[in-house]
């Protein structure tokens, strides 16, 4: 079988993204769900990768790499991931796609997401996750959510757009790979190129976050959270728009469709 040219890769894309709006809403639900547990055990992987070394390049590259164990899973089991979604903007701004339909599947995934991020973050507080290597994990988690709630709005939206850059290219690449190993690898890379930056990813902090409350609540407030989870989910969906309209109208796919 011949390989997936670049610009076919780019209406296999637009297909990949039109077909995320066409579960039930119900079945899309379960989808971000296991989506945002999935991120959320890839949010476990860069903890105990953190708390494992003295902190430094080869520790944050260690860390992203753990890290991307979340979006490997995505990207196999087919499930919903917000910051993926955000590549739906090329379908709408070819009328293939309604902005109603649009913020239907963002608004319905986003708040399946934090859903699933938050339940393996509760479950991993109760199993004593943050208490493993001395209780190193634990003190990697307070540490990364003071770092992440001391950003002002104009680090978090930055932050956010390049972060889903990384990841929207990753979600590209391991869109037209044809086999499992090929989904895996396309990830890797970009994935721990963005976690070794300390770039802000949405779905991620609403697993990070939560984790570093249950360990204690008064270093991580609620409002500051939410500020941090808000501007980052802002960045986001700026950064996949950025990534999938100049692929899109640079691989000469923006183009007018049948309006869906």
């Amino acid at each position: 079988m011949a390989d997936t040219t670049a610009a076919e890769l780019a209406d296999t894309i637009d297909d990949a993204m039109l077909a995320k709006t066409r579960p039930p809403l119900g079945a899309m639900a379960l989808l971000g769900i296991a989506a945002g547990a999935q991120i959320g055990f890839g949010s476990i992987g860069y903890l105990v990768a953190q708390a494992g070394g003295t902190p430094g390049g080869a520790v944050q590259l260690l860390s992203g790499v753990a890290f991307s164990v979340g979006l490997m899973l995505v990207m196999v089991t087919g499930t919903q991931l917000f910051t993926g979604n955000t590549m739906l903007v090329p379908p709408a701004a070819q009328d293939r796609l309604s902005i109603g339909e649009t913020l239907r599947d963002w608004s319905v995934v986003w708040i399946a997401n934090l859903v699933g991020s938050i339940a393996v973050a509760a479950l991993f507080v109760a199993a004593g996750g943050p208490q493993a290597i001395d209780g190193a994990v634990g003190a990697a988690a307070l540490k990364t959510a003071t770092t992440k709630l001391g950003k002002d709005w104009v680090e978090l939206l930055a932050s956010g757009m390049l972060a889903n850059m990384l990841v929207c290219l990753g979600v590209w690449m391991a869109t037209g790979a044809k086999s499992i190993g090929g989904k895996i690898a396309a990830v890797i890379g970009p994935v721990a190129l963005f976690v070794a930056g300390g770039f802000e990813h949405s779905v991620a902090n609403m697993s990070l976050l939560p984790i570093a409350w249950g360990i204690d609540p008064q270093a991580v407030p609620i409002d500051a959270a939410a500020f941090n989870v808000a501007l980052a989910t802002l960045g986001n969906i700026l950064g996949g728009s950025v990534v999938a309209i100049v692929l899109a109208a640079g691989h000469r796919k923006l183009r007018q469709g049948t309006p869906t």
